[in-house]
């Protein structure tokens, strides 16, 4: 009987079909770290480890996005649009002496590879965009398709390239916190001292 069942197991048409399914309709929000109203998700996706991964409120992801979530999490805050082809990835390769890179896995990679990755509210982010461990994009951000980021980027900038820059903030100041101050409570809101620290530290960039 065990036999038959790794042969059912190992058949391609199979395991394409579980494939299929999973991507398209095999991910329940129970599995999920949170799974919040009014996410929206293009089939087909391919999520790892869902439980490290966190959607919240109103947020939109295209079709095929790639997750992996292994061992450090994947917080998108909320009120995010997100076109197709989002590629995440918490987690780094390792190199060991001694070993093949095809030899390592997660049980005996160092530990300090893997990193969270944050996405505050009110982010678009365009096609094909990648996200590689440890990132955060600060809320109202920009980034532009195709990028792949590998730094952390300011709110309210427009971020692009391979790999990704800042490129400039698409509103003044007085702008911005006109913004927060129709969308988010007092105590949510960046000051004005806030916004100009941060905007001294990348315009000299």
């Amino acid at each position: 009987m065990g036999r038959i069942i790794r042969k059912i197991k190992n058949n391609r048409f199979v395991r394409g079909a579980y494939m299929m399914y999973k991507s398209y309709f095999g991910q329940s929000r129970r599995k999920f770290g949170c799974y919040a109203q009014n996410v929206i998700i293009t089939p087909p996706y391919n999520f790892n480890n869902p439980a490290n991964i966190f959607f919240g409120i109103d947020t939109k992801i295209g079709n095929n996005a790639h997750i992996s979530a292994t061992n450090a999490k994947f917080i998108c805050k909320g009120r995010c649009a997100i076109a197709e082809h989002l590629t995440v990835h918490t987690g780094n390769h390792a190199r060991i002496v001694g070993l093949y890179v095809t030899d390592i896995t997660e049980a005996n990679k160092p530990k300090g590879f893997d990193h969270d990755i944050v996405v505050e509210e009110d982010v678009w982010i365009g096609c094909n965009v990648t996200l590689l461990s440890g990132v955060t994009i600060g809320r109202g951000a920009t980034v532009a398709a195709g990028a792949v980021v590998s730094k952390s980027m300011p709110p309210y900038c427009i971020c692009g390239g391979v790999p990704a820059k800042f490129i400039k903030f698409y509103w003044t100041i007085d702008q911005i916190l006109e913004h927060e101050k129709q969308l988010y409570p007092e105590k949510e809101r960046y000051t004005r001292e806030a916004l100009k620290e941060i905007f001294e530290q990348y315009q000299s960039l």
